[in-house]
């Protein structure tokens, strides 16, 4: 008996590592993937999770902790509001929200010619000195608006070294936890990255320099399958780029 329970722990702990390894993309196809596919936005998102006052069963099944419908993929482009934002117009900005979907940078990190790594040339802020700046923004279950005075000052903080530090750019990771089928997470995390990015352009940021990329359930921070673990998932992450000075 002690030998079959020793084969099952061995045989969850392989699962485990080849769920978390053997199919997870490397950042740099993730963001090929963003820029060839778009990002999700708001008709999917409302798709997946169904109209406002709809089904409650349809609702139900369409969080982390369900299998949603399918949704749709819809590029972010808006060249009309990327110029109104990008030349810093007061009335556009105010009225930006979370739930605002506003156009990707059109720099695009990692191209030939371009100025800027690829994502994998950005690093962790604890690597530049800067985590407790570019702190870790958390969720609730299946929600991407930003929630409570600790995320809103780490927006602030953040905002307010960006503009202090123009050569600054920034990848922010949209992230899940386990829960729900992978399609509807890459949406939710896709959410959770562009509301942080949407808020960030409010204060002030320059859009330009910011880039919100999604993975989903992919890369977990915590292994446990219970709200301890999920709760540390839910998160938006930052990785930084500094452009050197031209002399």
């Amino acid at each position: 008996m002690k030998n079959l329970s020793f084969l099952i722990a061995i045989s969850y702990l392989i699962g485990s590592l080849l769920l978390n390894t053997g199919c997870q993309r490397s950042s740099g196809q993730v963001w090929e993937d963003t820029k060839s596919g778009g990002s999700y936005v708001h008709k999917g998102f409302r798709k997946a999770v169904g109209k406002r006052g709809g089904d409650s069963r349809a609702s139900k099944l369409s969080s982390e902790a369900g299998s949603p419908v399918a949704e749709d993929y819809v590029p972010l482009k808006d060249d009309d509001l990327y110029n109104k934002l990008a030349s810093g117009d007061a009335d556009t900005l105010n009225k930006l929200n979370a739930y605002s979907s506003i156009p990707q940078s059109k720099l695009q990190p990692g191209e030939p010619g371009s100025n800027l790594p690829g994502i994998d040339g950005f690093k962790d802020p604890q690597e530049l000195h800067l985590d407790h700046i570019f702190s870790t923004i958390h969720f609730e279950t299946n929600d991407y608006v930003l929630k409570g005075d600790a995320n809103r000052d780490i927006v602030k903080k953040v905002a307010e070294y960006l503009k202090q530090h123009p050569n600054l750019y920034v990848f922010l990771e949209g992230h899940c936890d386990e829960r729900g089928t992978a399609s509807y997470n890459l949406s939710l995390g896709s959410k959770r990255s562009n509301s942080v990015r949407t808020l960030l352009v409010k204060e002030g940021v320059n859009l330009e320099h910011l880039f919100s990329i999604s993975y989903g359930k992919e890369r977990p921070l915590a292994l446990g399958h219970d709200e301890t673990a999920w709760s540390q998932n839910r998160r938006v992450q930052f990785k930084l780029y500094e452009q050197p000075s031209e002399k």
